[in-house]
């Protein structure tokens, strides 16, 4: 096991072998800072080089701000970091998810998931995806306020629900959504603190700790009970739980390590569903949000609609079709990608960009960061769907625009994601303009997702 690199105590000590960084306070470093404002910190790092130094006490982070030290990071690197204790406190959630997991634990779930989601049954969802959206849609009034940020939660989630429990009451969908984010939010809660603090809150029974143990175990009865009832039945739901309990290890020893356990599946079924509710409703609201804030490209993106579409609902075969609203989804989740920065620790020593990587340094990579760096992307704080060209996109380096993060970590339900984020996007925007409240002031929540503080309140304009 190893162990948090610490900070030399006089940023004079050793500083010769470190990348630069950002001057710092006596004792506590950025720590404080770091905690306050995380964006605005690694905004302000990310001046000082490529590779920069950032004091956490009592970690030293290392940011990551070039594609190609990405890349060696993610892809030429990758068997000498892991997730480590970056992401301690999602495990109270997720287990040993494919979020999660290291090592050769992660190596084989992605192995033996990954055939899964190339499967013809994801796109069959594509038709779930548009029939919820088109029942969401009628609970919405002309000249109505509503707050897009809840909207598109509750959407995605019953999307999530469905096509991978295929549940769709409304009671139970409410009750696991209502666990499920009292979850995320102990989570995020306690991955904002030290870690010897957060271990201690886990432990002891605080009213919190307690609400969060409380939701999980309701999280867990529902999932384990549709485990055994599928086992028993062997009956093909068609949904995800489905397909995780067909999957088949061909290189296991022994016949009874052929099949994920219980346990490996309950904890891929709860990190799917995070990933397949949290991020695509994040995104969704991001978009809406730069749609209503550009009327110019929302008309556009309203006749591509109604050329392609004349006015029935989008199904997959038209999706290579609306190629302004892919170019739209793009370039919202350049500036607002849902997972806003990543992370990484060293479990062995490596060298990046010349400076040798101690083991158990920890390391960071933000989307946000790179994906507005005026290095790859000319005005790189304004919303320019167009610049979204097939010769733009040859000549951009892979790891100048990573939402979805890569290598062997690549989120393996980016495929999923896309389709969803695109039928949603154009079966509600045939109908509807929106109009972002003026009297919000839209301002960046850097939780697990980068969420708008606050909401999204906006006013809903029915297009006739």
């Amino acid at each position: 096991m190893t162990t948090s690199v610490l900070y030399p105590p006089n940023p004079s000590v050793n500083r010769s072998n470190l990348p630069p960084g950002p001057p710092e306070l006596p004792i506590v470093g950025q720590s404080f800072r770091y905690v306050r404002d995380p964006i605005g910190i690694m905004q302000e790092s990310a001046t000082y080089g490529d590779l920069v130094t950032m004091s956490v006490k009592p970690a030293l982070v290392y940011l990551v701000n070039h594609p190609e030290l990405i890349r060696e990071l993610f892809v030429v690197n990758h068997q000498s970091v892991g997730r480590g204790r970056n992401i301690e406190a999602l495990k109270y959630l997720m287990g040993d998810g494919l979020v999660t997991a290291d090592g050769p634990l992660h190596l084989r779930q992605r192995r033996l998931m990954q055939p899964q989601f190339h499967h013809r049954r994801i796109a069959g969802y594509g038709e779930v995806m548009t029939a919820y959206a088109l029942r969401h849609e009628p609970r919405w009034q002309d000249g109505a306020r509503v707050d897009m940020a809840q909207e598109m939660s509750d959407l995605t989630l019953h999307i999530v629900v469905k096509t991978l429990f295929g549940l769709d009451l409304s009671d139970e969908v409410r009750r696991i959504g209502a666990a499920f984010e009292l979850s995320n939010d102990y989570v995020t809660a306690r991955g904002n603190q030290p870690r010897r603090l957060r271990a201690l809150c886990h432990r002891l029974p605080l009213p919190f700790t307690r609400r969060f143990r409380r939701g999980l175990a309701f999280l867990d009865q529902t999932v384990y009970s549709l485990i055994e009832q599928r086992r028993q039945s062997g009956v093909d739901s068609n949904d995800l739980l489905s397909l995780l309990l067909q999957v088949r290890d061909d290189e296991a020893d022994r016949p009874e390590d052929a099949v994920m356990t219980d346990r490996q599946v309950r904890d891929e079924v709860i990190t799917l569903f995070a990933a397949g509710h949290e991020t695509t409703a994040v995104a969704l609201t991001w978009t809406w949000y730069l749609l209503a804030a550009h009327p110019g490209i929302q008309t556009r993106f309203h006749d591509e609609l109604d050329g392609a579409l004349a006015g029935r609902p989008p199904t997959l075969d038209d999706l290579p079709n609306l190629t302004f609203t892919e170019k739209i989804l793009t370039e919202s989740m350049r500036l607002y990608p849902p997972i806003w920065t990543t992370g990484r620790m060293a479990f062995q020593p490596f060298e990046l960009g010349g400076y040798p990587i101690p083991a158990g340094a920890m390391l960071a990579a933000p989307p946000l960061i790179t994906h507005r760096d005026p290095r790859w992307f000319d005005d790189p704080l304004e919303f320019q769907p167009d610049r979204w060209t097939p010769e733009f996109r040859e000549g951009l380096h892979r790891f100048a625009y990573f939402p979805f993060g890569g290598g062997p970590r690549l989120c393996i339900g980016e495929g999923f994601a896309w389709m969803e984020a695109k039928l949603l996007l154009a079966t509600l925007g045939q109908r509807w303009r929106v109009r972002h409240d003026p009297r919000h002031a839209v301002k960046l929540l850097p939780l697990v997702s980068l969420r708008p503080q606050g909401g999204m309140p906006m006013y809903l304009e029915r297009r006739h």
